[in-house]
């Protein structure tokens, strides 16, 4: 396996820590192991040559083969054109645009994807229009100033994009997505230490967590969420995020087992889970707050601190601190104490614990018991009616039936080897019977906001237009394309998610290359790309079964991949960190001298499909 990378650093329109960025990159990408490194900027960061670069990693790359792209500097979004910002941009005509477009990316991208799924895009450059990423003029201020692309007639841009990609063109699998904001977003370069010039403030954020963090287990989403808290602390209105298989280790496929990581803040001196009422939280349910140690070399080391959901606050779960389980240090100034990056709260008890049947004996019976008493999300029933799922054991194989008393997996599926494994398949399919139940809320937690939604289907045949789905009683069959419009008809901008509960029981958050929500701008709507039912080759196919559909659409972005994250038992409690006495003291004191950013409750609303997912084998006969 070769590890491979491209480069790019367009330093345009006022920008000067470009340059840096992309040196920076490329040794952190070398101590990591990349031996083929092929850096673009300067003349080698005109369109012609960002074009012939990857089509030069196109050609070297072999399966097996890891493959970073990525590019500092500046992009646009204008005339429904996203591009990136080449050197040579301001030598665009009107026949010949010089803007590498966001469907040229995609389709290298794709190409690569076609040879090798270890693909990773690291993005640091806004997308809003006009002004990708801006530039802080006064040195070592977050001093925004923006910048005016050129004005180019975008005829020969919008005949380019639609040569490219067509109407279905649905999100290219298998590629990490990381990026330095969200779309209408704005990112940052400043100087970071004093002398040093300015460099991406998302660029060298990433960098150092990577240096930090090199020989650990530590995944994309990890990585990024620590870099999104860090940028926070340096109040830089900057918002990284990362989508696709965000589970993975840096450059690799390995997506280990992860505890659900929620969120979490503080507001007014109370810890809170924003959105807890979106993860199943509920008044008096348990979960162990988890704060890294705040130095960088550290992270690793972390010290947990029990709590319990004291109210639910609009969708917000409140958070009530258990005092004797909070070490007590000294501390000299309470009130500059910092939530480290990183920090997050993990489910230990719920109340919304789904019911197992265990129709079997002996050893394996003995241990899935075991196994389920420390699960946050399941309990064990005598009762076949109140059972989401019944395990069986015959003839020493058990199997999982759901309430339809269809097998959840085929009988070779590794779940079925051992009670641990069992049980983290029950946790699985537990977290999307939650999830597929998940209402439109009716109490303080509701948005009130104008929007309408519209549910499509693709048809089959005919003019294969799209057609109204309904809320319940629709047939979709393995293969079959579904799409979901948002038109926002109020003043103010709305994040939106697709969430599917799919036949499998899985969680996925279909709208994965932004996890912290689609941004709707006031009075405008759209359209998620279309979105393919998909029969996984682990599940008999044996129908109808559920598929389920959800759109939630929110005030306030927010990283709702804990809805769909793996489940694993958390890490026991360690010592306190010194570096940690001023946050933990105050928690102890119940100080309250900070405020959560953005300062507000999260509110929102629920738009589902709840469908029956059939084999396209079932059609003919239907």
């Amino acid at each position: 396996m070769t590890l491979r990378a491209v480069l790019i650093g367009a330093q345009t329109y006022g920008l000067t820590g470009v340059h840096a960025d992309v040196e920076l990159m490329r040794r952190v990408l070398t101590d990591r192991g990349f031996t083929d490194v092929d850096v673009c900027t300067k003349e080698r960061a005109r369109y012609e040559g960002i074009r012939e670069a990857l089509a030069r990693l196109r050609h070297a790359v072999r399966p097996g083969d890891g493959v970073v792209v990525y590019y500092s500097g500046h992009g646009g979004l204008s005339d429904g054109l996203q591009y990136l910002v080449p050197v040579d941009m301001g030598e665009s005509t009107t026949t010949d645009f010089r803007g590498y477009l966001a469907e040229e990316l995609t389709a290298a991208v794709r190409a690569l994807t076609a040879v090798t799924p270890n693909v990773t895009c690291v993005l640091d450059s806004c997308h809003s229009g006009g002004a990708v990423r801006e530039a802080a003029y006064e040195s070592g201020l977050w001093a925004l100033k923006s910048v005016r692309l050129p004005r180019v007639p975008p005829d020969a841009a919008l005949a380019r994009a639609a040569l490219l990609a067509g109407t279905d063109d649905s999100l290219v699998p298998d590629v990490v997505r990381l990026t330095a904001c969200e779309q209408h977003g704005s990112a940052y370069e400043a100087e970071l230490r004093p002398g040093a010039g300015r460099q991406g403030v998302f660029t060298a954020a990433l960098a150092d967590l990577l240096d930090a963090t090199a020989g650990r287990r530590v995944t994309w989403s990890v990585l990024v969420a620590r870099a999104r808290d860090r940028i926070k602390q340096q109040q830089v209105l900057q918002r990284p995020d990362a989508g696709g298989p965000s589970g993975r280790l840096p450059f690799s496929l390995e997506e280990p087992a992860e505890p659900e990581r929620l969120p979490l803040l503080r507001r007014e001196g109370r810890f809170r889970v924003p959105g807890g009422a979106l993860f199943g939280l509920g008044p008096e349910d348990e979960v162990r707050m988890v704060f890294p140690d705040g130095t960088p070399r550290d992270e690793e080391r972390e010290t947990s601190v029990p709590a319990t959901v004291e109210e639910m606050h609009a969708g917000d779960a409140v958070l009530r601190v258990t005092p004797a389980a909070v070490p007590r240090s000294p501390v000299d100034e309470l009130s500059n104490a910092l939530v480290p990056p990183g920090s997050y709260a993990v489910a230990v008890r719920l109340h919304d614990r789904r019911q197992v049947l265990i129709d079997a004996a002996g050893p394996f019976a003995d241990a899935l018991r075991k196994e389920l008493a420390r699960s946050p999300r399941l309990a064990e029933t005598p009762d076949a009616d109140g059972a989401f799922a019944v395990v069986r054991v015959r003839d020493g194989r058990p199997v999982v039936l759901n309430r339809e008393g269809q097998p959840a997996r085929g009988p070779a599926d590794p779940a079925y080897s051992d009670a641990s494994r069992l049980t983290a398949l029950l946790d699985e399919l537990a977290r999307g019977e939650r999830v597929r139940w998940l209402r439109d809320p009716q109490d303080a937690s509701r948005l009130d906001a104008g929007l309408d939604v519209m549910f499509e289907a693709r048809r089959p045949t005919g003019n294969g237009g799209w057609r109204l789905l309904k809320p319940t009683g629709e047939r979709l069959y393995d293969g079959d394309l579904y799409r979901v419009t948002v038109h926002n008809r109020s003043g103010a901008r709305l994040y939106f998610w697709v969430v599917g509960v799919g036949l499998s029981g899985r969680t996925a958050l279909v709208t994965n290359d932004q996890p912290s929500g689609y941004p709707t701008e006031p009075w405008s709507a759209r359209t998620t790309a279309p979105v393919r039912v998909y029969w996984p080759p682990d599940v008999p196919e044996q129908g109808p079964r559920p598929e389920t559909v959800h759109l939630i659409v929110g005030d306030r972005p927010m990283d709702l991949g804990g809805l769909t994250s793996r489940e694993a038992r958390d890490r026991s409690a360690r010592t306190a960190d010194p570096a940690l006495g001023a946050l933990l003291q105050e928690v102890w004191e119940g100080v309250r001298d900070q405020r959560m950013d953005g300062g507000e409750d999260f509110h929102y609303r629920v738009r589902t499909v709840h469908a029956q997912a059939l084999p396209r084998t079932w059609e003919a006969g239907t």
